[in-house]
This record gives structure tokens, C-alpha cells and sequence, in this order.
């Protein structure tokens, strides 16, 4: 969860808004439109920064950042957006099938996950499967195969168990991409602070409208 909130400098900027206004409610208004403004720019900023850091497209990492938002009320004067997701399916990271395993770029670095497939069947004769919808899979045990364990004969308690392949069982590859991690590192990061300083020339900007020009 990232905060844009007032606290340090920004208390005596309030104090100053609030004296060229006279009135702390016009001064929470005018802190409240400006801190949604630098959210939303540095959001915008933030996403466009988390596509080129993490190999996701650039539409996807837009909407991580819009997505769930609390924007600021005179009341708050927080902006939060909250970072949600888990691991990053690797479907998303312009994926290729090669004969060791599926080629794929997280972090924008390309790379091959032995034994991962996307399609069915044997080389160089190799399918696509409409219902796997793109995704990279990974076989879930040594074999490749899940099994059932039954009795010859149930009736005996000390009848024989015997094994009974009953299909292959898949995983989705995961990317080690998650991002809520990727929002406070990196590139992404340098954007945060970036954004809390257009703060105040927003601010100043707002309050100058609505004084004449008078504040500064």
C-alpha cells in the first residue's frame, strides 16, 4: 500500500494556505484536489516505470496502479494506492516454446524455464490447446503423472494396494514477479519521490486561483 500524505513541510504549507485563505475548510479543499492530481500523474508515471522494470505490458501495469485507489477527501488528505497480487503467472511475459522449456522475459530479461510447456503433443509436431489459454505449465511430480492408491480387494484389510495412473497433473509456472514488491523498488521507487515533490506547486497553484495570485 503506498500513502501521499501531509506531514513534515507540508503541515506549514497547510498552515500558510489556510491563513491566505482564511478559512481551514477551503484550505483542505484545495490540499485535497492537489494531492489527487500528483497521485494520479505519479500513478500514471509509477506504471509506465513498473512495465519497463518488470516485462509486463504496459496496459497491464496501468491498471495495477488505478485499479484500487482511495483518492484524498478534505477530511484525510491521504491518496492511497493499494498494491494487490501474487506471483505473476509467466503467460504474461511474451512466452515462447522451445524444446528444454518455455523462453520468457521477467524483468525484461529473457529467459528459459527447463521442463515448462505451452502446447501438447510430441516435436516437431507440437500443438496449441485452446482451453490452456496461453499458459505455461510445469509438471506437478517427478513423473509428470498424478495416481490413485485402491485395494484389490477392499473387504481384506491386509489386501494389496496397488497404484493406478490416473492422469498428468500441471502447475502453472510462476514469474517470482509480485507487484507489490515491485511498486517500492527499483525505478519505481525513484518515481514515488519524484511525485511528492510536485505537491506543492500544486498546491500553490490551486491557492493562487482562489486568492488572486496572492500566495506563494
Amino acid at each position: 500500500m503506498l500513502k501521499i500524505d501531509i506531514k513534515g513541510d507540508g503541515l506549514a504549507l497547510f498552515t500558510k494556505a489556510t491563513a491566505a485563505l482564511k478559512s481551514p475548510r477551503k484550505a483542505g479543499q484545495v490540499f485535497s484536489r492537489a494531492i489527487n492530481e500528483t497521485g494520479r500523474v505519479g500513478g500514471t508515471a509509477a506504471g509506465r516505470a513498473l512495465a519497463v522494470q518488470t516485462g509486463l505490458r504496459k496496459s497491464t501495469t496501468l491498471k495495477a496502479v488505478r485499479r484500487n485507489v482511495t483518492k484524498s477527501t478534505p477530511a484525510t488528505l491521504t491518496y492511497v494506492i493499494h498494491g494487490q497480487g501474487g506471483d505473476i503467472s509467466l503467460k504474461h511475459f511474451k512466452p515462447r516454446e522451445t524444446r528444454i522449456g518455455v523462453s520468457a522475459a521477467p524483468r525484461g530479461v529473457r529467459q528459459v524455464f527447463p521442463s515448462s510447456f505451452m502446447k501438447a503433443g510430441f516435436w516437431p509436431k507440437r500443438v496449441a490447446k485452446p482451453a490452456w489459454n496461453g499458459q505455461v505449465f510445469v509438471r506437478a511430480n517427478t513423473d509428470g503423472y498424478s495416481y490413485n492408491y485402491t485395494k484389490n480387494n477392499p473387504f481384506v484389510k491386509s489386501g494389496l494396494v496397488k497404484r493406478e495412473r490416473s492422469g498428468t497433473k500441471f502447475l502453472k509456472q510462476k514469474s517470482g514477479v509480485f507487484i507489490p514488491v515491485e511498486l517500492l523498488r527499483g525505478e519505481v521507487a525513484k518515481v514515488w519521490d519524484k511525485t511528492a515533490e510536485r505537491l506543492e506547486p500544486r498546491v500553490i497553484h490551486h491557492v493562487n486561483r482562489m486568492t488572486g495570485g496572492l500566495f506563494t
